[in-house]
């Protein structure tokens, strides 16, 4: 059951969540206790330094991976009931993803990269094409559909992998580390984009992140250190 709020419905939560890696003989306690809900149009970070726990409860979120205990809600349901093919179902509509290094395939063009989703979810040619063509269009990429990777630069190829995660019109977007890669002329300019599609697509984005500038732009701000949260939820400023 989805609960509603002020700021629209309750989208993830993380109730009582641990996640514990074992390498060896070795336990790493990557996740201790977290507990945390995110509101259908948040724009929010999920701050710490490496090793804080932030891209392990990314993960989490994001059904890339399970916890060792606790319970990780997302749109209300609890995913760890579903099994592996309906997880992937549910992940592939609901879910969309950015990563620092942009994991686009490198002989596919931007638009065969856009569309490559909805070609795993079986979207009938014409539609992908056109669902393709839009989304690049959305992040103003019309004149380079058929350009590959190498013939974009790094913020074109953010951009590619920003309109591949929106094109499914996930209700989710999840980014780690969007701007790692970036110069900061670039990732201004892909940030100003994700804060745009968040206000007019009420997409909801979460990032994993220690950049300033993209805490700066966050409607609520999510301090991690060794698996924990280390402070309440911080608002920078209003939106």
């Amino acid at each position: 059951m989805i609960q509603l709020g002020e700021h629209g419905a309750v989208l993830l939560q993380a109730q009582d969540v641990c996640k514990t890696y074992h390498l060896g003989e070795t336990s790493v306690q990557a996740l201790q206790h977290v507990d945390l809900e995110v509101r259908e149009g948040e724009f929010l970070a999920l701050a710490g330094s490496s090793g804080s726990g932030k891209t392990t409860l990314l993960n989490l979120f994001g059904c890339l991976d399970r916890p060792t205990s606790g319970r990780i809600l997302v749109a209300g349901t609890d995913v760890a009931k579903l099994d592996p093919d309906a997880l992937a179902e549910f992940r592939a509509a609901t879910i969309g993803f950015i990563f620092q290094t942009f994991n686009l395939f490198p002989v596919l063009s931007a638009r065969e990269n856009v569309e490559y989703p909805m070609l795993l979810n079986k979207t009938p040619a014409p539609e992908r094409e056109k669902r393709a063509k839009e989304a690049l269009e959305r992040v103003g990429l019309a004149r380079f559909l058929d350009h590959r990777p190498d013939q974009l630069s790094g913020g074109q190829r953010q951009r590619v992998a920003i309109a591949r995660a929106l094109v499914k019109r996930p209700k989710i977007i999840f980014a780690d580390e969007p701007t790692a890669n970036l110069d900061k002329k670039t990732a201004v300019e892909v940030l100003t984009l994700m804060r745009d599609l968040n206000s007019s697509e009420k997409v909801t984005f979460v990032f994993s992140t220690h950049d300033s500038m993209i805490l700066s732009l966050a409607s609520r701000i999510f301090h991690m250190s060794d698996g924990r949260q280390v402070a309440a939820p911080e608002t920078p400023h209003a939106h």
